[in-house]
């Protein structure tokens, strides 16, 4: 959740300071954590609320790194 929050200031301290390798490291660090979540946390099999909740962070990781990579000129692949 921290690294997603901070991704409006990745963005605009990228762009201020004109350096889309901010923006890489980013991305890197964002796929790290969400690795590192992915295999700690069972996703399906928790409490409704909860996998409701993991499933949303999933989704919202899934867009901001299809976003990010966009920026940097990169295609995503749908799944893996």
């Amino acid at each position: 959740m921290k690294v997603l929050a901070g991704y409006e200031e990745v963005i605009v301290n990228a762009m201020e300071k004109n350096e889309p390798s901010i923006v890489a490291r980013y991305v890197i660090a964002l796929a790290t954590a969400f690795n590192k979540f992915y295999h700690e946390c069972n996703i399906l099999q928790v409490e409704e609320n909860e996998k409701k909740a993991r499933l949303l962070l999933i989704d919202m990781v899934q867009k901001i790194l299809y976003e990010a990579c966009g920026l940097l000129g990169m295609e995503c692949t749908e799944e893996m």
